[in-house]
């Protein structure tokens, strides 16, 4: 009688395979790769995040010192915002603010308040860091000046062309 079987022997159980050793060496690859580009992204977010923190309390800063500096402007009877400035301030008002603050950017003022004498829309850069103020509009005397938001911008320049 015939018979159709294979001569292979049939083993019930778990089948064993030789794996390739170049399959492993590429998932543990692969892994550190992945690793590396996570921790990487989240050292950039951990920078960018405490730079953009320190240049919203030195915008705070400068807030501060233009009302003080406004103060001693308006004393003399004069306004600390010329708006045919290329900075918005008045001559000397960047020095004043230099000293009364701890910055080391730059403040363009856009609008001023005359009355309360305060700002109303000023921009502070620093670096990569731009922080824009806008004043809420509230224009009672206990909330003039003081309540506003605050805008944080990081910009990265990526090319650069110079006019020929």
């Amino acid at each position: 009688m015939a018979d159709n079987r294979s001569e292979e022997a049939y083993v019930e159980g778990t089948r064993f395979y030789k794996q390739n050793p170049l399959r492993g060496a590429t998932r543990i690859a692969v892994r550190i790769a992945v690793g590396i580009v996570v921790v990487a992204a989240f050292l950039a977010w951990a920078v960018i995040d405490v730079g953009a923190r320190k240049a919203y309390k030195e915008a705070r800063d400068v807030r501060r010192a233009l009302r003080a500096v406004g103060t001693e402007y308006y004393s003399g009877l004069t306004s600390i915002y010329d708006p045919a400035s290329p900075d918005g301030l008045a001559d000397g008002a960047s020095e004043m603010i230099e000293q009364v603050s701890t910055r080391d950017g730059e403040v363009i003022l856009y609008a001023w308040d005359d009355t309360y004498n305060v700002p109303m829309q000023f921009e502070y850069r620093k670096g990569l860091y731009r922080v824009v103020y806008i004043d809420s509009g509230n224009t009672s005397e206990v909330a003039a000046g003081v309540r506003g938001d605050f805008h944080v911008y990081y910009s990265l320049e990526l090319f650069h062309f110079e006019a020929e």
